[in-house]
Order: C-alpha cells, then sequence, then structure tokens
C-alpha cells in the first residue's frame, strides 16, 4: 500500500540515484557512459527507495542508519550488476561464450571488474553517508505523514 514514506524514499532515493550516476561518469573510458546508465540509475534508486528504505520508515532513526547503508549498497550492487550483465550480453552475441554457464560466470567475474574500476574512496563515502541521509530525510517523512 503507498504510503507517504514509500514515496518520499523512492523520490530522494531517485534523486540521490542520479547524483550517484553522475558522479561516476568519470570513471568510465573516455567519460562516456553507456546510453542506459541514467534511466537504468534512476529506477534501480527509485525501486530500492520504495522496496528497501520507503517500507521500514517510521521506525526511528537508528534503524534508518542501517537502513541507509542497506540501500546505498544496495544501490551500487545492482548498477554494478546492470553493467556487467549488458557487457555480458554483448559478448554473449559475439558468441564469445560456449555455454550459458559460462556466460552467468563471467557476469560476477565482469562485476569484479567494475567494482574495481569504480573504486574510488570518495564514491564510496558518498554512497555511504549519502545513503544514511536519504533514510534519516525518508524516516522524517514516514514519522511525520504515516
Amino acid at each position: 500500500m503507498p504510503t507517504a514514506g514509500r514515496l518520499a524514499g523512492a523520490v530522494i532515493f531517485g534523486l540521490f540515484g542520479w547524483y550517484i550516476a553522475t558522479l561516476a561518469v568519470p570513471f568510465f573510458p573516455e567519460s562516456r557512459p553507456p546510453d542506459f546508465w541514467f534511466p537504468s540509475a534512476l529506477l534501480i534508486s527509485i525501486f530500492i527507495g520504495w522496496r528497501i528504505c520507503g517500507t521500514r520508515a517510521g521506525r526511528g532513526y537508528n534503524a534508518a542508519t542501517g537502513i541507509g547503508l542497506t540501500a546505498g549498497a544496495a544501490i551500487a550492487f545492482c548498477l554494478v550488476f546492470a553493467l556487467a550483465f549488458e557487457q555480458m550480453i554483448k559478448n554473449s552475441m559475439r558468441l564469445r561464450y560456449s555455454g550459458p554457464t559460462e556466460a552467468i560466470i563471467d557476469t560476477f567475474n565482469l562485476m569484479a571488474e567494475y567494482a574495481v574500476q569504480f573504486y574510488s574512496v570518495s564514491l564510496i563515502v558518498t554512497v555511504i553517508v549519502g545513503g544514511m541521509i536519504c533514510a534519516w530525510m525518508t524516516e522524517f517523512v514516514g514519522q511525520r505523514f504515516p
């Protein structure tokens, strides 16, 4: 059922996901992200804000801290997975895999490569601190408008 906390979580985390996507642009080769990068970051963040943070709004600010960490990690994981999955699809269209199992395994190898590519202390701190701040804002709305 839609609540103010869920709506606030979706909107706040959607904006946060867009911000993370813009911060990650310099980590792509030639600073050119794929075409799906910004829309997927927005949709993934909206979904995580609605499902993870918005459903748990109203439990207090201590709980919101942990929920924000979880949501930030989930956004980062899903974005890296989306990049790896897209690269795996490109590789499979070029017939680089001998079967579907090899393609699935390579998705996780590609995730590890992208995680190393996007490794930056400032980006990691932004995801952690931003996730907590967004969860606190969602908590504020969730407590005021149940």
